[in-house]
């Protein structure tokens, strides 16, 4: 069984392959947030919000149930870049699972991004650089892997 829609018939590559190399720079900024979160490094370089970047990353909103908040971007940028590359050539219909769990995990990328924005602006009122190339990486990333997803989730529900 094969899909049939209008899609070149290398997008879906090209897609994830986006999605990846989007979640290798995503890792990036998480770790360089991370590191400035435990103190690796004394203060943030911080384009256009001057100090921001270092009000935002020592408030009590830098981290949720005692993780911190660079630590799970990173780990989802990476489970992300994974499922991106780990089907590799397979026809759609053989990596329903993997296509589906980056759906999920892009979809849930997003939704944070959205309350740590949120956070930013109506809790710390500050506004930190990579924070905000993180929510437009994830903004980036979630029509990509959902487009994929659905795809998937359209040939699960109809393979005989």
């Amino acid at each position: 069984m094969h899909e049939t829609t209008n899609r070149p018939p290398h997008s879906g590559i090209i897609a994830r392959l986006a999605i990846a190399v989007l979640s290798l720079v995503g890792i990036a900024d998480a770790l360089y947030m991370y590191a400035y979160h435990e103190g690796l490094t004394d203060s943030l370089i911080c384009p256009f919000f001057g100090r921001g970047c270092d009000i935002v990353g020592r408030s009590a909103h830098a981290k949720h149930f005692g993780i911190p908040n660079a630590a799970v971007g990173a780990l989802g940028y990476a489970a992300m870049a994974a499922l991106a590359i780990w089907p590799g050539n397979k026809p759609p219909q053989r990596r329903q699972m993997q296509s589906l769990g980056l759906s999920a995990i892009s979809l849930a990328a997003f939704v944070a991004s959205v309350f740590l924005t949120w956070e930013q602006a109506a809790k710390v009122k500050a506004w930190c650089f990579w924070c905000l190339s993180s929510a437009g990486l994830n903004l980036v990333i979630l029509p990509l892997a959902v487009s994929e997803g659905w795809r998937s989730a359209r040939l699960f529900l109809h393979r005989p």
